[in-house]
């Protein structure tokens, strides 16, 4: 193997653990944990939870949907119990088949009783006809189980012209509601009355006696009241845990059909844990006042399908499975007047009045929004999707209301025409306060204090005046304009951080006047958002401190090339004076070996030197072969002090001396330096035999030729 002159770690004595490796994995590893922890963290922070993709939360424990049946299990069952319902749905379809079989039946006519399980109260000789519960008794549809408790047997239908007066301070029905089969009472034409006093209400459950306790399991069916044409009115009645699966069965439900105007008045009345809080489809007139609506399945009050004229006043609305207050299907004319409503798993107010159609449909439905929204002196707050939204509806109001979510306050989409926001206090703590997206005209928000996160108010392709408004989000714009949208702002407040008070983007355009900026604070929008978005900060480090490096290393790269040149002509130049130096070197005197070998007088000193200092170099020489004259050594100066660094060789004969290698610079502080092998070879770190052998080498390729003696 030919030997280039380099030092190996072992020719050293390098016999530590290298540990850049293990570092750069540490590093690596450390970077990870880090961005790792900083996710984990954040997630933690604004959702309780590390892992919040994993989670899958449910606002409502009561199934909606029932679970599908075993096939194994029905197919055990008897030929007649394969023939029940054994769906939520297929149980409604079973009610739909049920009263319609009855309406075509005489009220006296025994496949009531026995094929229905129903009685029927109609009219009496063509006049009207009340009923109360001690006739239910009688005609075997209940029982009184006590002086206040009485227990719903089989399911009531009552007829047009008949009245089934429940008024009964301080009693309770239970209407029997089990796996096995449930009751209703319904209204088919008729009216029901439910009443009792202050302090003293009726109470409506369903009941399943196997259990001695209220039914709610919605997944078989469960015991409901129901109006189609007719009327209901209910005063200090106490609803719970009725319905199930539909709107008409949802426990509570006022339903038209088309041809008869179905209403309802409840006061003073509570619905609690009922499928729907109420619903009301293709009705007139429903009136809800001084009541409570909590724990609904799904919406806490449902207007739907063409009704119109409804109000509600002085109502909580807490706590739905759904939206809280829902206007739906062309439906129009609500008015909530000193409503709250609170904790919905939707919005806390939904008012879709959109068009059923587009262009000529079968069911010739309009093309026009419905029309007729109206919030006076209420209460929104603390709805999972927002608090107020509004779709396609002309004519919207909302007065003197607070609305304060985490999500956008109030949400108002067009097309429509007629907007008005007046003296309201629309507050988000994520999002916006007010958000006004679509085609909407003569949209009017004045005397309003509006908080956003980001943005207070967001017009997309919207007309709007905005005047005497007091706007504040923690950073970004206090109003923000898009797609055309056109604003007049006049005498509004605006606090907050954030680069412009009033952002527009894509031909957008507005006129100011009198606005008071004194409580916003200039900040560029790219610091906004990157505040919004704490991650990027350490992601932005991350990459920058790469993006620094990239042209620090390459400016290093391009200096050690250059240095690397300087170098290599030094090295040629040294080499080149080097030859010439030893070129120029006069002949050695030579004497004659006891051997007959003439051998250079010089290089007989090293040895005599060795002898007197001792042997230095650390043990005894090696004898050279038989018949070969011993190795030729320079002369060299004595060393006046043991070196303990490369600078203290850079003394005396090799002050200013430079040198290609490692090994040259040895080589020269032992034949040129005077300094010992064994010094040399410590400080350097190499071996004794590998030094010496260096030097033993450097002698014999500079002596000169011997002369033969004759």
């Amino acid at each position: 193997m030919t030997d280039e002159g380099g030092i190996t770690a072992h020719e050293r004595g390098d016999s530590h653990f290298a540990f850049r490796g293990v570092v750069r994995v540490v590093m690596v590893v450390a970077v990870v944990v880090l961005v790792a922890g900083v996710i984990l963290a954040g997630n933690f922070i604004h959702t309780g939870t590390f892992l919040p993709w994993l989670s899958n939360d449910a606002r409502s424990s009561t199934a909606v949907v029932g679970p599908v049946p075993d096939p194994t299990e029905s197919a055990a069952e008897g030929a007649s119990d394969a023939a029940a319902p054994q769906t939520p749905a297929d149980r409604v379809a079973a009610e739909d088949t049920r009263l319609s079989a009855v309406a075509a039946l005489g009220s006296t006519d025994p496949a009531l009783i026995d094929t229905w399980s129903t009685v029927v109260l109609g009219a009496k000789n063509g006049q009207p006809t009340g009923y109360s519960l001690a006739d239910l008794v009688a005609l075997g549809a209940a029982r009184q189980d006590d002086a206040t408790t009485f227990t719903l047997l089989r399911n009531v239908v009552v007829r047009s012209g008949a009245e089934l007066d429940l008024v009964a301070p301080g009693s309770t029905l239970r209407m029997t509601s089990s796996p096995a089969g449930s009751t209703s009472i319904v209204g088919w034409g008729g009216h029901l009355l439910f009443g009792g006093l202050e302090g003293s209400p009726l109470r409506i459950t369903s009941w399943d006696d196997s259990n001695a306790a209220p039914d709610t399991d919605e997944s078989d069916g469960r015991a409901y009241v129901r109006v189609r044409d007719g009327i209901l009115a209910s005063s200090y009645t106490d609803f719970s845990d009725l319905g199930y699966w539909s709107g008409r069965t949802g426990g509570l439900a006022i339903t038209g059909s088309g041809t008869v105007d179905a209403g309802a008045r409840l006061e003073n009345s509570t619905m609690t844990g009922l499928h729907y809080g109420l619903f009301a489809s293709e009705s007139t007139g429903v009136g809800v006042f001084d009541s409570t609506i909590t724990d609904s399945t799904l919406t806490g009050l449902e207007f739907t399908n063409g009704g119109h004229d409804f109000r509600v006043d002085r109502t909580t609305v807490r706590d739905s499975g759904s939206d809280g207050i829902s206007l739906s299907r062309q439906s129009r004319a609500l008015t909530l007047s000193v409503v709250t409503v609170e904790g919905a798993a939707g919005w806390g107010v939904r008012v879709d009045g959109s068009a059923l159609a587009d262009g000529p449909t079968t069911g010739g439905y309009g093309l026009t929004p419905s029309s007729g929204f109206t919030l006076t002196d209420s209460r929104v707050q603390n709805n999972r999707d927002g608090g107020v939204r509004v779709i396609s509806t002309d004519d919207t109001e909302i007065h003197q209301s607070t609305v304060d979510e985490t999500r956008t306050a109030v949400l108002v989409e067009g097309p429509s025409t007629g907007l008005s926001v007046t003296n309201a206090d629309l507050s988000s703590s994520e999002l916006r306060g007010l958000d006004i997206n679509g085609r909407i005209t003569d949209a009017k928000v004045s005397d309003s204090r509006i908080v956003g996160r980001r943005i207070a108010t967001e017009l997309t392709g919207a007309s709007v005046v905005m005047s005497g408004n007091d706007l504040s989000v923690t950073t970004g714009s206090a109003i923000e304009l898009a797609d055309g949208a056109r604003a007049d702002i006049t005498g509004n407040t605006f606090h907050g951080v954030g680069q412009d008070a009033v952002a527009m983007w894509s031909d957008s355009r507005t006129m100011q006047a009198d606005n008071d900026e004194s409580g916003w604070t200039f900040q560029w929008a790219w610091v906004g958002w990157m505040n919004e978005h704490p991650m990027m900060w350490m992601w932005a480090l991350v990459l920058l401190i790469p993006a620094i490096g990239l042209p620090v290393l390459w400016r290093r790269r391009r200096e050690h090339q250059r240095l690397r040149e300087l170098l290599r002509e030094a090295l040629l130049r040294h080499g080149e004076e080097q030859v010439a130096a030893y070129r120029a070197l006069p002949a050695a005197e030579t004497v004659t070996a006891p051997a007959g070998v003439p051998v250079p007088v010089a290089a007989m000193a090293p040895a005599a030197a060795s002898a007197e200092s001792g042997g230095e170099s650390g043990g005894p020489m090696r004898d050279a072969p038989h018949g070969v004259p011993p190795r030729p050594r320079a002369p060299r100066a004595p060393a006046t002090a043991r070196p303990r660094s490369f600078a203290d060789l850079r003394t005396g004969a090799l002050e200013g001396r430079t040198f290609a290698s490692l090994r040259e610079f040895a080589i020269a502080a032992v034949i040129e330096g005077g300094y010992s092998v064994p010094t040399i070879s410590r400080l350097f770190r190499i071996q004794q035999w590998r030094l010496q052998q260096w030097v033993d080498d450097a002698l014999l390729m500079h002596a000169p030729p011997v002369k033969e003696q004759r």
